[in-house]
Order: structure tokens, then sequence, then C-alpha cells
């Protein structure tokens, strides 16, 4: 116990991480009053991942990852990392948010640090990202505990042992063992991260944890019904959390351009592109818009096909054919038509209208015009 570096003085006890025994600890010294951790290796078969740790503390030089103060060796030789302290404890204890845009810009932060360590000359790989290992410092979060975490040299591969983080938040292909062969160690930390991202808002770690996560119970938007944006950040839990690797989201770059896009999108009061979400009026401010071609009816009933096109068929639209036959792409470009009295035929995929039930606003979209042509960030 009384094994410290002869300039720190121990303050008290904070139990045992995975690699070593913590203290707090102050300088022996009178001019600093200020505290810090010290975490001195406690297995020897260990210093190999702890003397990693060290390397990647001084790699990195980032807002929202703990800082480095010293590393060295006790009088009896046992390795130790001297860190700042911070005393507002972990995310473990952080009050659930229950508004998007704090949460979101809390996590951004997060998913900063993690991106800056994978941008490093030598990419370093968290794998071990949970609430407990985000310290929160005056408010703001701090990735710290490296402990398992993996410097690349080139070659990453997943050993015959297999992975010893957290079962929760580990991604799944680094929990199998009898998994081999290269791995996509940074689709690793954005599962994590996604499942941090879940944890924020609810305390929980989503029900499943090997499956994709897009099912009734788990969707936050269920939860937080009078805020539709949350429809927006289920998408992006989904992206991040999928099973397989090869098709969840890319790199910590793109999440960060991701999770800027849907701040942006949010603080600037942009509405979401989902059918299904009521969306008020811009002109009476009273009633509410409904799909045209669910409500109007130009010489025909279109009840019998109410639903707007998915995506799976916006992107592949059937071919353009007589407006009397089943293909709803005629009918919603005959509604368009019919409203606008116009003899233009509308591009694929067709146009969507809105129509307030209360004035009669209409909103008017050419879908054909969107990032990708086809709408495909709408939801029916």
């Amino acid at each position: 116990m009384g094994d410290f570096p002869p300039q720190w003085v121990h303050v008290r006890d904070l139990g045992e991480g995975g690699q070593g025994h913590v203290f707090v600890v102050r300088s022996a010294g009178t001019l600093d009053v200020r505290q810090y951790v010290l975490k001195r290796l406690r297995n020897p078969k260990r210093e190999e991942a702890f003397l990693n740790e060290v390397e990647a503390y001084r790699s990195l030089d980032h807002a929202h990852i703990l800082r480095l103060i010293e590393a060295g060796k006790t009088p009896k030789g046992k390795p130790y990392i001297l860190t700042e302290y911070c005393a507002d404890g972990s995310l473990e204890f952080y009050p659930t948010f229950t508004a998007l845009l704090p949460g979101l810009r809390l996590f951004r932060k997060v998913a900063d640090a993690i991106a800056h360590a994978h941008r490093q000359a030598r990419p370093i790989y968290h794998l071990d990202i949970k609430p407990s290992n985000i310290l929160v410092r005056n408010e703001e979060p701090v990735v710290a505990d490296f402990g398992i975490c993996f410097i690349d040299d080139g070659e990453v591969t997943l050993t015959k042992e297999g992975h010893r983080g957290s079962l929760h938040y580990c991604a799944p292909e680094l929990r199998n063992p009898k998994l081999s062969g290269p791995i996509n160690l940074a689709a690793a930390d954005i599962y994590s991260l996604g499942k941090l991202l879940y944890w924020l808002f609810t305390k929980e770690v989503y029900n499943g944890h090997e499956d994709d996560y897009a099912n009734e119970e788990n969707l936050l938007s269920r939860r937080f019904r009078s805020e539709p944006h949350f429809i927006l950040l289920d998408e992006l839990v989904t992206e991040m959390v999928k099973k397989n690797p090869a098709s969840r989201l890319g790199t910590a770059d793109t999440l960060l351009t991701r999770v800027d896009r849907l701040i942006s999108r949010v603080a600037s009061g942009g509405r979401v592109l989902d059918l299904r979400v009521p969306q008020r009026c811009l002109y009476c401010a009273e009633g509410k818009y409904q799909p045209a071609h669910q409500k109007v009816s130009v010489g025909m009933v279109y009840s019998k096909y109410p639903v707007f096109p998915d995506r799976e068929l916006r992107k592949n639209p059937p071919p353009r054919t007589n407006v009397s036959t089943d293909n709803i792409y005629e009918k919603l470009r005959h509604v368009a038509q019919a409203i606008f009295n116009s003899p233009n035929t509308f591009g694929e995929p067709a146009p969507l209208l809105l129509v307030c039930d209360f004035c009669g606003n209409v909103q008017y979209f050419r879908l054909d015009y969107t990032d990708d042509g086809k709408g495909l960030n709408w939801l029916p």
C-alpha cells in the first residue's frame, strides 16, 4: 500500500481497475495543492498492456482525453501512471438526458476524442468505451482508461483468446474467441459508441446484445414522442450497432459528420422527413400536413394505394405506365398534375405533396432534387 513515488503523497484509495490499484495523491511539495490519480500496476503479467496505455496517453493530446502527468516506476519497481483527477466521477453517475441537443453535444465531444485517437499515424483504438470509462471534468466528458487499447502497427488480427472487454458494450466480433483474421477495430469502437449514445438517454444497455437495434421495444422515438427528431437518433444508433461490422457506420470521422448534421438540423428547427410524424402547418399553425395522395381523389379512388413508396421501392422505381394501372408513382404524379393544373409530366421519382388539413396550404417536394435524387431520406 505504501509503495508510492517519493514526489507523491497518498490521499485516499479509489479501488482497483482492470490492471492496477488506483489512488488519489497530491504533490509532496507545498506549492501544488491539486489532487491527481495514480494507477499502479497490480499484476506483473499485465505490464505490456500497462505500458501500452502509457504510450497511448503520450500520443494523444485532446481536450476530451484524460491528461497524462507522468509515468514511471515506484521504489519497489512497479510501473505507475499519474493522470489528472476528474472529481465529478464518470458518466455512470451523470443525469439522464431527456432532451436531444444536450445529449448529442456531449456525445459529440466523446466521438471527437475517439476520432482523434483513430487519426494518429499509428491509430489507437480504445476497445473499452462505456459510461464508467468516460469521466467528467467541469461538466465536460473525458475519455479515460486506455488499458486494453490497441495501437495499430499495420497488422490488426484477432487472437484465438478473443477480447476481454465489457460484455455489454464490446462489439460482437471481438467477443467470439473462435473468430480470426482481419478485424476493423474502428468499427468496433463505433459499435461501443452507439451503445453509449443509447445509454445517455435511457441509462440502459439496449436489449439484444448481438442483434440489430431497430426493433420496436428499443426505439428512442417511442420514449420521446414529443421530440420527433429522436427518430433521426434511432436511425443513427441503428447504423452504429449492426452485428455485422461491414454494415456499420464506417469511421469515427463519418460519425462526427453525421452528428454535426443532426445537431445543426435540430438546433435550426428543421423538420423530420417522416410522414408518420404530425407536422404543424407553417402558414396557419393550426392544421397539420397530410400527404395529398392519401386525401385527394382525381376521378378515382386512391384509398387502395395510401402508402408513400418505401426506400427500397424508391431505389428502383417501376417504369412509367398509364395512370390507370396500379403504379403508385403514376398516381402521385397525377395528384400533382391535378393540383397544379399542369400538363407537365414529372420525372422519377414522383413528387410528394403535403396539404394542410385546416387551411389548405400546400408543401411541394421534388424528390429528384434531393441529395440522392430519389428522396431516400423520407420515411413513408
